[in-house]
Formats: structure tokens, sequence, C-alpha cells
């Protein structure tokens, strides 16, 4: 039988209460964590009731039938709740809390810690209500003081969106009339009808509507982060067009028509990753093909004819590639954007150019991403080979939106080139063994295990000496009886690997791989040149047998480079009540160590102890947070590709999607799919297990297509 591996920090729902009632709870919608509420707002339609439950999230349903008479308790401690709505656009509200008779004052700073808005007055004993009307302020951060003699208390706020026109200030609502702890614990099988809302800080309100509750039921919220406050790239949505990708195969020119159903779907963005090489004369990149140029040219005029922002991006510049060139390069073009000053030359006279040719496109249509996906460089070198193109734009089109892909494929984030006032471009393609499932172009990748979302978290490297710190070992915790198995598939040797199994730190198996030309007990010869080394494919599953009782057993290699593997299975003796676990590792990214797990009584993978790197796994947004913290200091961010090759199951790559949907929404983030028409896209994917629609000559990815017009 086949175990999914159970995620330690999968949230448990707070219980409800044994005797009678109803009781709350709250989880983060993007990482499953529990989130803990601030207020829960009750409202009986049924009988136009309402009241609000502060402190404690159990009560009474004979309670709910009589919510105007709830006893009023005094709060403990002066204090300020959160503000609900926790992001607004014009107004929001808060508590203050005060135990006795005070005069309290209110103030609003902002960021800068320049005082907004002030009121004052004396408040009784009990729990009151405030509104914040924002009026024309910015988008941004704000901050709330109240202060009762020399206590203060202050509450974050995030305001989005546009300013309006209301009117700035604070205004006093009167008490609020809540319970904290209802005394009364019967049943009344009521039929009310009733809508709660949550509060908790931090992320916005959830609602749950017309709801008829039971003595026992447990209401759970999901709750969205607040993101960062919006800037103009948020809603940037749409495709990458490959009319222009490459010289060596993929340079037919722009469609009118994909501009028109792009706009006609609902999407407002394409990115056009462009080989300099398909619009010069080979051997000299200064000299120009003007009819190629054209091509480029329609697509601008396109992209302002159907409301579309275009992003022009150099996917081949002069001087690097994150590919290598199908046809190799002149002599004349065969430097390094990196280390030769001939390529840095060239790279900023194509971008001058550009701006010389577009600088009448407002800024608005029209945007320029530097170089596709930088990698093999540290960050001032980079910085370096971008501030020629950079300042030859800026002289030509002072107002230009530029745009840089992050470091390392565009997956690390790089701080120093944000001097230069330019936007920040991450490409998510992780796991790569979701994304990148039997890609043509991905050494490797047709020896991965069938993708499932979401995945089994362990990964499917095994690291050695040579890979220092990675080479931490794969650990399981149980009760393993004498005569369990243990057979692990390995999949790809790099090098050597002394491949050893220990149960409670003694010895039980070792094996020593060699992989290297001719025959051997591999079933691929692998060489690569490039690292002086042998990679070969066993494919093959090697077995050992427990002859003692055993808590811990431990994988690692002792000695050497790393190996890959595509299935562990744990097979209990015959006789045991134990049931046999069957693990296809979910995590295939370089780079990624290995974990603790424990066996479960339930025959279940529970993981225990997780090494940095698996967090991106573990939850969904784990690997935005970089990129929100870049919005929350005003650097605009946009993610510039990502998605799923065709390759991998429909169903698997719909359910990642959303996952990932939903991430980039909470973060605040504007996207473009890797493609429009093509293998990652809506229009004609070719993938094999899709029922297409026609659409306007094409087969429509009907599924995929609704959940990108959902987010």
């Amino acid at each position: 039988m086949k175990n999914n591996i159970m995620i330690a920090i999968i949230a448990l729902m707070q219980s409800a209460a044994t005797a009678a009632g109803i009781s709350f709870s709250a989880v983060s919608e993007l990482t499953l964590e529990p989130v803990p509420l601030d207020s829960v707002y009750i409202w009986n339609k049924t009988r136009s009731t309402d009241t609000t439950l502060i402190g404690n999230y159990t009560i009474d349903i004979d309670v709910l039938a009589h919510l105007k008479s709830i006893k009023v308790t005094a709060p403990v401690n002066f204090d300020i709740s959160n503000n609900f709505p926790n992001s607004f656009t014009g107004e929001t509200s808060f508590y203050i809390h005060t135990p006795q008779s005070e005069m309290i004052s209110i103030a609003v700073y902002n960021i800068l810690g320049e005082k907004i808005v002030e009121t004052a007055r004396r408040l009784d004993t009990g729990t009151h209500t405030y509104s914040f009307d924002s009026g024309s302020l910015a988008s941004g951060i704000y901050f709330i003081h109240a202060r009762c003699g020399n206590t203060v208390r202050v509450t974050k706020i995030v305001k989005l969106g546009s300013a309006t026109v209301g009117q700035l200030g604070l205004r006093y609502n009167g008490r609020v009339h809540f319970t904290i702890r209802p005394n009364k614990l019967f049943s009344a099988n009521l039929q009310d009808i009733y809508q709660f809302v949550a509060y908790a800080r931090d992320f916005v309100s959830d609602t749950l509507d017309n709801c008829v509750p039971r003595d026992g039921d447990v209401f759970q919220f999901k709750l969205w982060p607040v993101p960062p406050p919006d800037d103009f790239t948020s809603n940037w949505r749409g495709f990458n067009l490959l009319g222009k990708f490459s010289a060596d195969g993929s340079n037919d020119g722009y469609i009118e028509k994909d501009f028109e159903m792009i706009a006609q779907l609902g999407f407002n963005f394409v990115r056009l990753p462009v080989d300099y090489r398909t619009y010069t004369v080979r051997g000299n990149w200064y000299q120009y093909r003007e009819e190629e140029l054209a091509d480029i040219d329609h697509a601008v005029n396109w992209g302002q004819k159907y409301g579309i922002h275009v992003c022009l991006n150099l996917h081949r510049a002069p001087g690097y590639c994150v590919n290598p060139p199908g046809t190799p390069l002149p002599p004349s073009e065969d430097f390094s954007l990196w280390s030769d000053p001939e390529a840095r030359e060239a790279f900023t006279a194509h971008w001058a150019m550009f701006a010389e040719r577009y600088k009448g496109i407002p800024t608005e249509a029209l945007s320029f991403n530097l170089v596709n996906e930088p990698s093999n460089v540290d960050g001032p070198t980079y910085v370096e080979s971008m501030r020629g193109a950079i300042e030859a734009i800026r002289s030509i089109s002072p107002d230009r939106f530029i745009i840089s892909d992050e470091l390392n494929f565009g997956q690390e984030d790089q701080d120093d080139i944000t001097v230069f006032d330019v936007g920040m471009s991450p490409h998510f393609y992780n796991p790569m063994g979701i994304t990148h499932y039997k890609a043509e172009w991905v050494s490797g990748s047709d020896s991965w295990t069938e993708p499932t979302w979401p995945v089994y978290l362990m990964s499917g490297f095994l690291y050695g000496s040579y890979k220092n710190p990675l080479n931490t070992p794969l650990v399981i915790k149980g009760s393993f009886e004498a005569g369990t198995e243990f057979k692990i598939q390995v999949q790809q040797v790099s090098t050597r690997a002394d491949f050893r199994i220990y149960a409670d730190g003694s010895l039980i198996y070792r094996k020593l791989f060699e992989p290297g030309p001719g025959s051997g007990e591999w079933e691929e010869v692998i060489y690569r040149e490039e690292w002086n080394c042998y990679q070969n494919i066993y494919n093959k599953t090697y077995t050992t047998v427990l002859e003692k009782p055993a808590a811990v057993i431990e994988i690692k290699i002792t000695e050497g480079d790393w190996l890959t593997f595509n299935r562990l299975e744990i097979i209990p003796p015959p006789g045991s009540s134990g049931q046999e676990i069957t693990i296809e590792p979910g995590i295939t990214d370089w780079g990624v160590p290995q974990a603790s797990y424990r066996l479960t009584e339930m025959s279940e993978m529970e993981l225990t102890t997780a090494p940095a790197g698996y967090e991106r796994y573990f939850t969904p947004n784990g690997f935005l947070q970089k990129w929100i913290d870049f919005k929350n200091q005003g650097i605009p961010v946009h993610v510039g590709e990502w998605g799923v090759y065709n390759k991998t199951p429909h169903d698997v790559t719909l359910a990642f999607m959303k996952d990932r949907l939903a991430a980039m929404k909470a973060a605040g983030l504007g996207w473009a799919l890797w493609n429009f028409r093509g293998s990652f896209g809506i229009l004609d994917s070719g993938r094999a297990d899709v029922v297409y629609e026609n659409y306007k000559g094409h087969k429509l990815d009907r599924k995929m297509l609704d959940l990108l017009q959902k987010y």
C-alpha cells in the first residue's frame, strides 16, 4: 500500500467544547498552519441580532439565540485590536479595550513616523470601537498608536488601492457588547441561520455565511495573508509569446490574432523573449535587419491596439543565453557578457537601439526586461554588466520601466541592482519535478518518478562528502521488527558514492557505486565532459533485511558525490500486523538536503526535522517571502515566467497551478505563463490527457483557462 507522507505542520483544528456549543478556529489558506483569531463577529440573520466574540472561541448555542442578553465582561488590560478589514481602501475599524474609565488618545502615523491624525476622549470600562477614514492617503503601511497614561499599544494597518475622496479622520463609534466566556452550556436545537466573520492580525477577514450550527460543530475559517501594497505590475497577467524566441527554430514573428485572443480572454500582458540573432546579420551583431525588427514593431503596436502591456526581453543577448546555441556562434560573437567588454558594448548598443526605436511608446504600454535568467554570475559582476544598458535606456527614455530577472535562473533575489530603480522578475519553476517532468532539454528528467501534487515531501537525492553541507542523512524513526526488508531503487550515481544503511547506529548494508565507461551494473553510461566525471543511470533495486528490531534507520552516503533514488520500500516480515510502505520522493530539485521522518502507528511517514530549503515545499507561499519583502519596500515585482510542461499529468498540473496562482495572488504578484500557444500553454499544448475545446481554430485547454481567469 502506498502512503502519503504526512506533514508535521498540517494544522489541527481546535476541538469543540465537550459539553455543548460551537467552536471557531482558523488556518492560513496558504500554509495550512493555525492562525490565532482576534475576534469573531456573529450575526443571527433569523433574529437580526449580533455580537462580537473576543478572547474565547467556544460559545453555547443557547447564547446564540439571545445575543442581546450576553453579559459584558470587563477587559483585564488596556489594549488595541487589529484593524478590520486588515487591508482596506477607504475605511477600517478597530477596538480599544479599557479595564477602567480613562482618558485615551489615539493617533495614526505613517512609516516615516509622521503623525497623520489624532483624537482623544475619556472611555468607560469596556471595549469601544473606532473607525479610521484614510481619505486621500496613498497606499502603504501606517500605524495606529493608542495611549493610556504611560502605556502605548500599536497596531499596523495596510492601505491598498487608490486614494479615496473621504474625509481623513478618526471616528468613535461607541461601546461594543460582546462575550468573553458564556457560562450556561445546554443545547437549544435551533434552526436559526448565522453569518460568522473572523478577524486576525495580518490576515484578510473571512466570512462563513448561512450557517445553521449544531452542538459540537467546529467552524474553521481559511484566511488569506494581507498582501503587500499593489504596484502597477500587480495586475499584469498574461503569457510569453515566442515569435522571435530563437534563430535556431522559432522565428516566424508574431500574430495579431494572438493579441486579439489574449485580450478577449481577459488578459493584459505579454512578454516577448527575443534572440538577438533573429534581427542581426550573422557575424556582425551591430548590423540590424530592419525587416526582422518590424516583427517586434508589430507586436508593440498590437499591444497598444488591444490594451496589452508588452515587455521586451533579450532571451539570448550578446554574450549570454541560459540555453546553449543550436548553431555555434561565429568567433566575432563568441564572448561572455559577464567578462568581456565586447559583449557588454554590444548589449548596451542593442538596448540603446530599442530605446531610441520605441521612445515614443508610453511606458504604460512597453517595458524592457534586460536579460533572461542570468546565471553563473555573482551580484556585483551582474550589476556592472547591466549598468551601461540601464544608463543608455534612461538617457533616451527616462521613464521607461526596466525589469531585471533574478540571478540563478530567476530564483535568487539580487539586491544590488535595485539602486537603479528597476523592477524585479523571479521565475517560478520549482519544484522542477512537477514543472519539467520529461522535458527533453533537462538531462535525466525522463527517468523522474511521475509527479503528484502535493508532492511526497522527501528529496530524491542523497549527497556525499563532496557536496557538504548538503550531505545530511535520510533518517526514519519507528518500531521496525526483525525481518523488515528495505528496498531502494537507485536511479543515477555521480562519480562515486559510498552508500550505507545503519540501524540504531550499526551498519547493516554497504554498497560502493563507482560509475565508469563500458559495461557494468549500470543501465546507461553518461559522461559529463564539463566535470570530467561519469553520472551513469543504474535503475536498479538494492535490498537489505533487519536481523534484529530497530528504532532508527539512517540512509546516507558517507564519502563521494551524489546519487538519486526513485523508490523506497519498507516491507514488514511475513505475519506482521504492519503495513508495507512505498515512497516515491517528490522533491527532485537539486540542492534540497535529506530530512528526518517518523513512522506512525498508522504506517504513515511524518516529517519531523526539515533542513533549510524545505520551506518552499512545505508551504505554497514559502518561496515567495523574499519577493513580498521587495514589494513592501516599494520595489515592483512581476513573475516573468512560470508553468508546467505538457508531460506532467493534467490533473496534477491543474492542482499545482491552483496553489501557485493562489500564492501569487496572496503576494500581490502579476505573472506571465510560459507560454500561450505551445507545450506549457492553454492553446495547442499537445497534452495527451486533455479533452480540448475548439477555439478560433485552436485546441483550447478550457480547465486551465478557467483556472487562470479565476486568479
